[in-house]
């Protein structure tokens, strides 16, 4: 399958744990921004220097009782959230160190940590590890596989690795697997999921009337688009009456699968939770349809369905609206991070 559109990594914020079993490094993705390749290091990305690095790998070692070669160190300093190491044990296996810039990044991680700690176990693909959790670093193995797919930081296209809809039976529906496993944790599970479980699912929709005002003060919305989003808001019958624990960011820069010597590519990991959430479970959706088209979507949420998924009446249409509307984010976001060519591209996408 050639490169479909996407968009999601322009309109929220990223904090990429990729991990493939490579020579070298996977590459975290900017947060807030596009998603960058998660299957080979970053371009530039910084050896790791002199007391930085041995201080950082010391520091590790001592928490996990895994000895980390600092030779091997290499940062991903692209992050907006967190810095992001890629270094290896003395045993071989590569591990990946997060550490948070800034207090709300690591406020962030207690959230996510607390996801995990929810879904590891009962999701039928395994999803990150964390062997170390503390305020100042996280650290667990690197997954094995390489990204399903990358999206160009300029263009906001995605590219695949491997043809999602040639063999759903060992991508597409293990996700849907995995989706349903998602939405349907309990969120008494966890005082920190708890804590959030109480929104009101109508919070959902007046955030996004309230990104819709300020888009139509700020940016040149096309009229058709106007009304298609207004429409949609205005229809009960497309909005959520509860909301579930979603993953937030599902594309395919964050679904690893792995390459036997026979047999098709298949899932291998879910990566890159820090955009969890208590929201729309159609929020799991959107990306994967930017990815691969309506055809990919409707593969999926079929296979949703027959996993033991809620697929409501006039899902698909609030899936392809959410859509739709992930422009006027990017838009947006590209106001906010001084990105006009972000504006330009978002433009273009809205325009009939």
């Amino acid at each position: 399958m050639n490169a479909a559109t996407g968009a999601a990594g322009a309109a929220r914020g990223k904090a990429s744990t990729a991990g493939a079993e490579a020579p070298e490094p996977v590459a975290e993705a900017a947060a807030p921004g596009p998603a960058v390749p998660e299957s080979a290091a970053p371009a530039g990305a910084d050896p790791g220097a002199g007391a930085d690095r041995s201080d950082l790998a010391a520091y590790a070692s001592r928490r996990l009782g895994v000895t980390l070669d600092p030779s091997t160190a290499r940062a991903d300093e692209s992050g907006w959230d967190f810095r992001v190491t890629h270094i290896r044990a003395a045993d071989g296996a590569w591990w990946i160190l997060r550490q948070p810039r800034r207090p709300e990044a690591s406020e962030q991680l207690a959230f996510e940590g607390a996801v995990l700690a929810a879904v590891r176990g009962r999701t039928p693909v395994p999803v990150p590890d964390w062997r170390l959790h503390g305020p100042d670093l996280v650290a667990y193995p690197r997954l094995p596989g390489e990204a399903a797919g990358t999206e160009d930081p300029h263009t906001l296209v995605y590219g695949w690795s491997m043809d999602p809809l040639a063999h759903p039976g060992h991508y597409l529906e293990p996700l849907a697997r995995a989706l349903v496993t998602v939405h349907t944790t309990a969120l008494d599970s966890s005082p920190v999921l708890a804590g959030r479980g109480q929104a009101d699912p109508g919070t959902v929709r007046t955030r996004i009337a309230n990104r819709l005002t300020r888009a139509r003060a700020e940016l040149p919305l096309p009229s058709a688009g106007l009304r298609r989003w207004r429409a949609w808001l205005d229809d009960d019958r497309l909005w959520p009456g509860r909301l579930t624990l979603v993953h937030g960011d599902v594309h395919p820069g964050h679904t690893l699968v792995v390459r036997p010597r026979s047999g098709p590519p298949a899932l291998s990991g879910l990566l890159d939770w820090a955009n969890a959430d208590v929201g729309d479970p159609a929020v799991d959706f959107v990306d994967m349809l930017y990815a691969g088209g309506p055809a990919v979507l409707d593969r999926l949420l079929d296979a949703y369905r027959a996993a033991g998924g809620e697929v409501r009446d006039g899902m698909r249409a609030h899936v392809l609206a959410r859509a739709s509307f992930l422009w006027v984010h990017v838009a947006l976001r590209g106001l906010d991070t001084g990105r006009p060519a972000w504006v330009e591209t978002a433009l273009r996408r809205m325009a009939p």
